[in-house]
């Protein structure tokens, strides 16, 4: 390829404060031509939504790092404290697939409100507010008789066995199995239809949550070590359901609405119990009983948990925190990718065709700037701007933090194309466009790209010389040339550069025939476009005896006039329109420094740039 980047920290810092003005400036986006679809890869880190404790991190702190698990929970719930005193308490989890169906259970001895049934199952159907009617039968299939007339405001059916024993808990039938639960089912009125409730030691409810949360086999990890994730997950799961209220029928539910919660076991018809508990997250919920953690105000907290921060959490209602555990080397989701075509992730994000994705703004919370905020998408229509979280939604990633690898591949020959015209004025040779655009494809941003061309060696020479042509009425020897070059790309500003040019003892003698005042006219004429008011070159001539002329050239460049006047020629040569005043406003004040340099770095990464180079150059 034609040209080397550069990267540093100092020219990711420039590239932020750019991006961030091109987002504040407002660059509009107009109709561009439509293109063949291309597939687009999204890399990314972590699994879930991030908030609270990170369950592979728990992990990784109890076999990595020998947490035990009251240190993960302090890690990650910073603000709150252990606490020994929330017992174990009766609560009700709504059976969520059951909404609005009837309710079939079967077990041994089975009441009813206290009452025995006499048959192995009962069918509880809603006749209307706070009215049930209950029928028995010996079995999910019935045939059914009814029992005991019609209940008033609930029915409770327990089995009349060891409350321990798996075979003795009551079933719930579903399509293709039963499914057993410690406690009571309750049937409640939830207004317009009825609901199922398992009603449950809050114990016994975490022996069917945390194997459902966490592998129970991490209890074995480490030779034991693990165990500390699983009491940790006890712990988080006994205080969220706490601090829940999912209904005013219900504490919590049984799905990812809430936690995942199973039940004691399944048994497919005709089959064997199939446990849902194990002995090692048993151990967990036993050696943590009536642990929580309370905030300061002595309420318990709601302890949100996801599968994998990625390295940091989000933030939220407790602080954001560095996630070391996360890198554990057992961590499926520590890093991901998903591809899709142009064309299904429009349909997805429901969009015009598709040209550009772009991340628009970040949390700043670890690699690559963090979680994302907001992705700007370029479609055939205009730009759409999707929060980092809605966009994660509807493509389905796994978490909001993650890249976009690459730019469709005839979108990024048109960028490229244009960048040569533009900045090298010059068409590309095929094997340089050739190799850009497989390093936009691969995950280049387009700042990084747009730097490279306009601290490229063969732009440089070109915009120096341009400033000998003004300064000094012929063109840059070679020797200056490479010496002004390097200068610049070791970090000397722009604007000091030019004016040492221009307040050089050459340039008195070419532009003002070593006549200080008439130099200063001439600079008036190169800089402005016009001559010196009245006055100003004796004024300005009095200036260079006191200080030199170095800084008059300066102050002429840098004045608003100037400025202004640049920075509108920017607009008209990449943009192809006058300057807003938003983007003077924005881009302005950097002329006083590099921005000569990079304010173009910034116009030409712009969406309204990419859209237009689309347009000009249509592949």
């Amino acid at each position: 390829m034609a040209h080397r980047l550069r990267t540093s920290s100092a020219a990711l810092a420039v590239r932020m404060t750019i991006l961030a003005l091109v987002v504040a400036v407002g660059i509009s986006t107009p109709f561009p031509p439509a293109f063949a679809d291309d597939d687009l890869t999204i890399n990314g880190r972590g699994y879930g939504h991030g908030r609270g404790m990170g369950q592979w991190g728990s992990y990784g702190y109890a076999v990595d790092y020998g947490w035990d698990y009251r240190q993960i929970l302090d890690h990650f719930y910073r603000g709150t404290r252990t606490a020994s005193d929330a017992g174990n308490p009766l609560i009700d989890v709504a059976v969520t697939a059951l909404d609005g169906r009837e309710t079939l259970v079967v077990g041994p001895g089975l009441t009813v409100n206290g009452v025995p049934v006499g048959q192995p199952a009962v069918r509880v159907r809603r006749l209307g507010v706070n009215a049930f009617e209950v029928y028995s039968g010996p079995g999910c299939s019935g045939p059914w008789s009814p029992w005991g007339g019609w209940a008033p405001s609930g029915v409770r059916v327990e089995t009349a066995g060891d409350a321990v024993k798996l075979d003795d808990l009551p079933r719930l039938c579903e399509s293709n199995q039963l499914r057993g639960y410690r406690g009571a089912i309750v049937v409640v009125d939830r207004g317009n239809d009825q609901g199922t409730v398992n009603r449950v030691r809050l114990d016994d409810y975490l022996r069917g949550v945390v194997p459902r949360e966490s592998p129970a086999s991490w209890g074995s990890a480490a030779g034991g070590s693990g165990l500390n994730a699983l009491k940790a997950q006890a712990v988080a799961a006994r205080s969220y359901a706490l601090a829940s209220r999912f209904s005013s029928y219900a504490q919590t539910c049984d799905s990812i609405r809430c936690q995942v919660y199973g039940g004691a076991f399944v048994q497919p018809f005709g089959g064997a119990i199939q446990p849902l508990e194990d002995a090692r997250t048993d151990r967990a919920v036993l050696e943590t009983t009536g642990e929580v953690r309370r905030n300061s105000s002595g309420a318990v907290a709601r302890t949100e948990f996801s599968a994998s921060t990625g390295g940091w959490s989000a933030g939220g209602e407790f602080p954001a925190v560095e996630d070391l555990g996360d890198a554990t080397a057992a961590n499926p989701h520590r890093s991901w990718s998903a591809t899709f075509t142009l064309s299904e992730m429009a349909s997805r994000l429901g969009t015009a065709p598709i040209l550009d994705v772009q991340v628009a703004a970040r949390n700043g919370l670890g690699s690559d700037g963090g979680r994302v905020l907001s992705v700007r998408v370029s479609t055939a229509s205009g730009a759409v701007t999707f929060s980092g979280l809605e966009f994660r939604q509807r493509l389905g990633l796994k978490s909001d933090w993650f890249v976009v690898a690459g730019a469709p591949t005839p979108a990024a020959s048109s960028y490229v194309t244009a960048l040569y015209v533009d900045i090298l004025q010059r068409q590309p040779d095929v094997a340089s466009l050739a190799g850009w655009v497989d390093a936009l494809a691969g995950g280049m941003q387009r700042a990084d790209l747009a730097r490279g061309f306009v601290y490229s060696t063969e732009h440089l020479n070109r915009r120096v010389d341009d400033v000998y042509l003004s300064a000094l009425r012929r063109h840059a020897e070679s020797s200056g040339l490479q010496g002004w070059v390097a200068a610049l790309q070791r970090g000397t500003p722009w604007v000091s550069v030019v004016s040492s040019i221009y307040g050089s003892a050459e340039s008195l003698a070419s532009l003002g025939g070593g006549d200080v005042q008439s130099w200063v006219d001439a600079t008036y004429q190169a800089i402005l476009g016009r001559p010196a008011e009245p006055g100003a070159a004796s004024w300005w001539a009095g200036f260079a005896s006191e200080r030199g002329r170095f800084f008059v050239a300066r102050a002429i460049y840098t004045s608003a006039e100037a400025r202004e006047r640049r920075l509108d020629s920017y607009y008209r040569s990449y943009l192809q329109r006058p300057v807003d005043p938003a983007g003077l406003s924005g881009f302005g004040p950097m002329l006083v420094g590099n921005g000569d340099l990079d304010v173009p770095v910034g116009l030409v990464s712009s969406g309204e740039y990419w859209l237009r180079a689309l347009d000009r150059f249509p592949t």
